[in-house]
């Protein structure tokens, strides 16, 4: 021990005279080198205590988060009706059973229309049911679908108070009439498809009374649409001469410019997809679209269930204004010339409407073109 204590000392008393400045009683302890450094860095930017840890980087400032787009407001969700194959099934089960219903039969177009009809009726579905009855690929002519025959059952199974009719979609194809091919849309097919829609509608008319009937509407394809506006014509027009209204749909798929329209404005004032892929069918919000032309004739005809859709025999007098212009002007109800006519019969109406014969004019009457007027006052006298 005594030497440890004697090498001790030597070692102190041989440093060189600046160390004496400082003793440093450690400094065998140290090494005998600079030992190199790591460079300093931020004493707080990592490890469990400031000051300790392994060296890091500068922290850096957060990235900003990256900027989503808006949500897309969805449209809000469309009503969802019911259809029902009978009138017994629509009752069936029902605390309030409905107490109207209104039959659509058609292809496949009409079951669209349908749907929508169902769909628009959701909040009046207590008291309003629609009854289907349609075939895809069926019309007015009897190939495939003989409407003639199955119209009558399906009317008295719906008890309809109104039958909507939606035919036509799939009429474009040849008529055989003996031993002839009658080409579509032809001079002598137009005749043929003619009679054949006048018999469709006068069996309806005739067993449900209340019909409405529904205008084609457009396709993509721009020939077919054209050939589409010519069947419109004619059913409108047979429509017309039996005496039912015609609903025309046209209008609601096309655009500005008259062209096919495959997404536009809904009934809800949303933008919607109104027709599906294939450019011919239509979607659930097309279908409602559909309905909501068809809605004004209906409800105006389920108001008054006593009342047909348009009945020639009850129609209203055609000259009841020359009976009051006779009242006006005794003396024109006695002229000779022309014939007075006092009364309009339910017989002149329907030739006037079916077969296009006017009735002879009345004197003060609107189609009256005898000169002087009944109620123009004589000349005065030359003197």
């Amino acid at each position: 021990m005594i030497v440890a204590f004697t090498a001790l000392a030597a070692l102190v008393f041989l440093r060189p005279p600046e160390a004496h400045a400082q003793p440093d009683f450690f400094f065998f302890l140290r090494p005998p080198a600079p030992v190199p450094q790591a460079p300093r860095t931020n004493r707080n930017s990592g490890g469990w205590w400031p000051g300790f840890g392994s060296p890091q980087r500068e922290a850096l400032p957060p990235e900003e988060a990256p900027r989503l787009p808006p949500k897309k407001r969805e449209p809000p969700p469309e009503p969802e009706g019911t259809l029902y194959p009978s009138a017994d099934a629509a009752i069936q089960g029902k605390r309030q059973p409905p107490t109207q219903f209104t039959l659509v039969l058609g292809d496949r177009t009409g079951g669209q229309l349908a749907q929508g009809l169902a769909d628009a009726t959701v909040a009046d579905r207590a008291r309003l049911a629609i009854v289907e009855y349609t075939q895809d690929d069926s019309g007015f002519l009897a190939n495939p679908v003989d409407w003639m025959a199955k119209a009558p059952w399906a009317i008295a199974n719906a008890r309809a108070n109104v039958t909507v009719v939606a035919l036509g979609a799939e009429d474009l194809k040849p008529i055989k009439e003996g031993d002839l091919v009658l080409e579509p849309l032809t001079d002598r097919w137009v005749e043929a498809y003619s009679r054949r829609v006048d018999e469709v509608l006068a069996l309806l008319r005739e067993k449900a009374g209340r019909v409405i009937v529904v205008g084609l509407a457009p396709v993509a394809n721009t020939t077919v649409s054209a050939d589409y506006e010519r069947l419109n014509e004619i059913i409108r027009a047979r429509a017309a001469r039996a005496g039912l209204p015609f609903v025309s749909v046209w209008d609601g798929f096309v655009d500005e410019e008259g062209k096919y329209l495959a997404t536009g404005p809904a009934v809800d004032g949303q933008r919607r997809r109104l027709r599906a892929n294939d450019g011919v069918r239509f979607t659930r919000a097309g279908g409602r679209k559909l309905a909501f032309f068809v809605q004004k004739d209906l409800n105006r005809l389920l108001e008054d269930p006593a009342k047909p859709s348009a009945s020639l025999d009850n129609a209203p007098p055609a000259l009841s204004l020359a009976g009051a212009a006779a009242k006006a002007d005794p003396k024109a109800a006695a002229s000779p010339t022309p014939a007075p006519m006092a009364v309009s019969t339910a017989q002149t109406a329907t030739r006037a409407l079916a077969e296009g014969v006017l009735p002879p004019p009345v004197r003060g009457r609107a189609d009256d073109f005898s000169w002087p007027p009944p109620a123009a006052a004589p000349p005065p006298a030359s003197r």
